[in-house]
């Protein structure tokens, strides 16, 4: 598979921004560019596997206390620990969430990505853009 093209990844980082901001204008924090003992929320990352096969990743973090509770019972093999069933509930919930205020907006998503696997796929921003673009009056 041949990299993506430098447009192919400009055009990514803007949908990146587009992502970004209409989730931040819903009321989501971002744990973008924080320390992951301190990070919690919309993660955005660019998917660019080639020009064909180009996206935007959108995945939740949880408030680091539960994260890191849930790190522990899973190093100690608690599967059955309350904080690794309540990140489980939250991942299940965040997810549908992000992808509903996304396809609201006008963003495409791929329907084919399954979100449990643990992410929102986008593949484009709404033609205008997204919310941001009503707020400009």
């Amino acid at each position: 598979m041949e990299p993506p093209s430098d447009e192919t990844m400009a055009a990514m980082r803007r949908l990146a921004g587009e992502v970004q901001d209409e989730l931040l204008i819903a009321g989501l924090p971002s744990a973008g560019g924080l320390h992951p003992l301190v990070a919690q929320g919309v993660i955005v990352e660019l998917d660019v596997l080639g020009d064909d096969d180009a996206a935007v990743s959108v995945h939740w973090r949880p408030h680091p206390s539960l994260a890191n509770a849930a790190a522990r019972a899973a190093a100690a093999r608690d599967v059955s620990a309350g904080t690794m069933q309540r990140l489980g509930q939250v991942g299940t919930a965040m997810l549908p969430a992000i992808a509903g205020i996304l396809s609201t907006a006008g963003f495409t998503l791929d329907t084919d990505e399954d979100i449990a696997a643990g992410a929102v796929r986008v593949l484009a921003a709404p033609d205008g853009g997204g919310t941001a673009r009503l707020l400009e009056d």
